[in-house]
Order: structure tokens, then C-alpha cells, then sequence
């Protein structure tokens, strides 16, 4: 362990250490903080570093208690979605009933809905291995290394043809995969009303 000169050295010479200037989204304020908190370190004096640990201690308590709050927000934000999907989902099965017409009006509100570009569902997992050769993609990854260009991992998966298949779908082909389908979708929109007036 280095001798009490060579701390008080240290100590006198914090202000020029560069790490301190360089730091960055440091404000002055704190870098001259953070000068005291070395120069309490090389004192080496207890209680200062009881009160460094102290400071550490109090910063994992705040960063705790953000990290349950931010858990606890994002859990109550994903539930308004979560109950806005699901109402959303109300309106348009309501449309597709013709319990509704695609124009909604309140007394402060009004809504449209339309319809949409259809929705793939491929389920591209309980394909035939013939369905996948026909209307499958390769996806091949390679990894190289930079220095020497060198193959470190060659990696391959079959992937849908989305396209030729909703292509497909569309013309009545027989040789798509029967368990591949497209599926209506339909888009829902709302604002204030607008109000009519007399001119």
C-alpha cells in the first residue's frame, strides 16, 4: 500500500487528472464532486469512505426503486393497450356482423372504418415439405471474421414466401398450402366530430 505522502501527492494533484475533465454529461457541479470524492479516498481517512459507500448505498436504493416504478408503468401501459386492442376488436366484429355501419357518429365523436390490405396467416410450421419447396424461402447467415475473411458460422432457415404465396392465394391456386389463408382486416379511426355549420 502506497505511503500517506504518496496519497497526500494525489490528493493535491486530483484537480489535474483528465478523467475528471473528460467525462462526459458531467456538469462542473459535479466534477468538482467528484474531486472531493478522490480526494476524500486518498485521505484515506474512514469515515469518508463510510460516507462514499454510504452515497453508493443510497444511489442502488434510488436505482432500485426507478427500476420497480419503470416495471410497474410498463405493466400498467401494457394493460391500457392491451384494453385498447381489445375494444377496438369489439367495434370491428361488430362491423363485420352488421350490427354497425363503417360510419360512426356520437355526440362529440365520430369513427370510420375500412377495410384493409388482408392479413397473412402462412402457420408456416405445419406445412408439407413439398408445400415449403414450392412456396419456401432460404435465409442463409454467414459469419466472417474481418481480419482474415474466414467463415466462423454458416446458418440457414426455410422462411415463407409471403408475396408468391398471398399472390397465390389470390388466383386460386391449388397448389398452395391449404392451412395458409388470408384473413380480412379492417382499420378503425376516431376523432372529435365535426361540426356542421350554417353559412
Amino acid at each position: 500500500m502506497a505511503d500517506k505522502n504518496t496519497y497526500h501527492q494525489l490528493a493535491q494533484s486530483v484537480q489535474h487528472l483528465s478523467f475528471l475533465k473528460e467525462l462526459p454529461d458531467t456538469s462542473d457541479d459535479e466534477k468538482a464532486e467528484l474531486e472531493v470524492y478522490l480526494q476524500d479516498l486518498a485521505s484515506q481517512q474512514e469515515r469518508k469512505f463510510d460516507s462514499i459507500i454510504a452515497l453508493l448505498k443510497k444511489c442502488d436504493h434510488y436505482i432500485d426503486a426507478y427500476d420497480k416504478e419503470l416495471n410497474e408503468i410498463k405493466e400498467a401501459r401494457d394493460s391500457w393497450k392491451r384494453n385498447r386492442e381489445k375494444v377496438i376488436g369489439i367495434i370491428k366484429y361488430a362491423f363485420q356482423q352488421d350490427l354497425i355501419t363503417s360510419k360512426l357518429n356520437g355526440e362529440r365523436y365520430q369513427g370510420t372504418i375500412a377495410k384493409v390490405k388482408s392479413k397473412l396467416v402462412d402457420n408456416f410450421d405445419q406445412w408439407e415439405d413439398k408445400e415449403v419447396k414450392e412456396f419456401g424461402l432460404k435465409k442463409t447467415t454467414t459469419l466472417s471474421r474481418l481480419k482474415d475473411d474466414s467463415i466462423v458460422e454458416v446458418k440457414e432457415e426455410s422462411l415463407p414466401d409471403k408475396d408468391r404465396i398471398r399472390k397465390a392465394i389470390e388466383q386460386n391456386d391449388t397448389k398452395v398450402p391449404p392451412i395458409a389463408q388470408l384473413v380480412s382486416s379492417y382499420s378503425f379511426r376516431y376523432g372529435r366530430r365535426k361540426r356542421l355549420t350554417n353559412s
